[in-house]
């Protein structure tokens, strides 16, 4: 390893789970370290044992300090970076850091939607290949807890957020998944988080692309282009006759694909050609790789399916926090579905643009069912809205409003923070309400 971590002096912005990740790793190299973090009171464990300052930091803060160890959730843009960067200080984050310590092949996923599941996928492939693959960073293992283990292969899921702290990352093969409205609260405008999203292709070796979306290709000079999509083609990843194909010759039946929806065999796609990029350096069978989709249990809340009362399926997609996830979820599964799609959505659309789903919602669904702090947003898109005040009452609506063959779809393209601790407890009172009324 090149970079000595104990010739440098470093500050940890944040201390949340990266943070806590960051300095426990600080300490344990041996490194002269503090922290702050932006909220007024937080908890650590014991083994966080470093000078912690709280809210403003004064102007001799980062005397003596050289890199400013930033955590993902916080800005670059508060006042406590901006003193840092005053002061001379190196601002990156823990990938970063990672980065310039890192001797083990990378793959690297990025997008706004489908960043877990090509992430867990791939990683399964791998080890299904007889690899010692890991998944790490945005989901999973902090990534620099992975240093410390002997790894054939990491594979990192990247956050716009993470990236747009990282500039030396070396990826074997990476991939910008698809590009839709998002964090747009954060990045203000849409060119700005693409530019985040392209930082993956820097230094990377093969860009996996899909052919049929924009702001995916690298904008870097790549030494490798590997095109996927649904189309029939005699080189690459493709489709014909309902199988995925390789060089034109079927891969794997969409059938044996668990995962609901064409957006997912898009994204068995996206793994199958990662794993394709470390074949000139690795024992890497697509043969193998393939087979081992039939095995892959999906994420939670990536449109799992949770009940099927009456010939009516209830399906939990509500890690879907933006419009492009929604738009996904309804296009993967509208082919698929005889009746009508009922949508419960809602929530804090963090800046996006709700009414990009005008076109899918009125081809595809009978009623949405909104609620949270930009509801009305639904309701002025399309006219069979229903505006409620929580998930018992959208809950019920849907079960007054559904007959079989059709499917209820939890898919909010909005943050949840606004009526839930996150995605997750909205998945969970949503599962609940489901129950209740199907034991009534």
């Amino acid at each position: 390893m090149s970079y000595n971590v104990r010739a440098q002096t470093y500050v940890v912005g944040g201390l949340g789970v990266t943070g806590q990740a960051c300095v426990r790793f600080l300490q344990q190299q041996g490194a002269q370290v503090k922290a702050f973090d932006t909220r007024a009171s937080v908890s650590l464990p014991n083994e966080i044992d470093v000078e912690v300052t709280l809210g403003s930091l004064t102007a001799a803060y980062f005397d003596g300090v050289d890199v400013l160890v930033l955590s993902p959730g916080l800005s670059p843009a508060i006042e406590q970076v901006q003193l840092a960067q005053r002061a001379g200080v190196e601002v990156i984050g823990d990938v970063e850091l990672f980065a310039r310590l890192n001797e083990t092949p990378v793959i690297g996923i990025t997008g706004s939607n489908g960043k877990t599941t090509v992430t867990l996928l791939t990683t399964h492939m791998l080890n299904h290949c007889g690899l010692k693959a890991v998944a790490a960073g945005n989901v999973g293992l902090p990534v620099l807890d992975t240093l410390a283990n002997d790894y054939d292969v990491i594979v990192l899921e990247l956050s716009s957020f993470q990236l747009e702290t990282t500039s030396s990352l070396a990826l074997q093969a990476a991939t910008i998944l698809n590009i839709s409205d998002d964090h747009l609260d954060r990045h203000q405008t849409f060119e700005n988080y693409v530019q985040a999203k392209q930082r993956i292709f820097l230094h990377c070796n093969t860009a996996v692309v899909w052919r049929d979306t924009e702001h995916c290709a690298p904008q870097s000079t790549v030494n490798k282009l590997s095109y996927y999509g649904l189309s029939d083609v005699s080189e690459g990843i493709g489709f014909r006759d309902n199988a995925i194909t390789l060089h034109g010759e079927p891969l794997l039946d969409a059938n044996q694909i668990q995962l609901a929806g064409t957006h997912n065999v898009l994204n068995v796609m996206a793994s199958l050609a990662l794993c394709e990029g470390l074949q000139a350096t690795m024992n890497v069978n697509l043969i193998d790789a393939a087979q081992s989709v039939t095995t892959f249990k999906s994420a939670p809340h990536r449109c799992v399916e949770i009940a099927n009362i009456n010939g009516v399926r209830w399906i939990d997609d509500s890690k879907a926090t933006n419009v492009g996830a929604t738009l996904a979820a309804l296009q993967g599964l509208a082919p698929l579905t005889e009746g009508n799609i009922i949508l419960v959505a809602g929530g804090d659309a963090k800046g996006g643009e709700i009414n990009q789903l005008a076109d899918v919602v009125k081809n595809e669904v009978s009623h949405i069912v909104a609620m949270g702090k930009d509801a009305h947003q639904f309701a002025a898109m399309f006219e069979r809205t229903q505006i409620v005040k929580d998930m018992d009452e959208a809950v019920d609506y849907a079960f007054s409003h559904a007959k079989p063959n059709d499917v209820v779809l939890l898919s909010p393209a909005c943050a949840s923070l606004d009526m839930f601790d996150n995605y997750i407890h909205r998945a969970q009172v949503f599962a609940s309400a489901v129950k209740q009324r199907s034991q009534a």
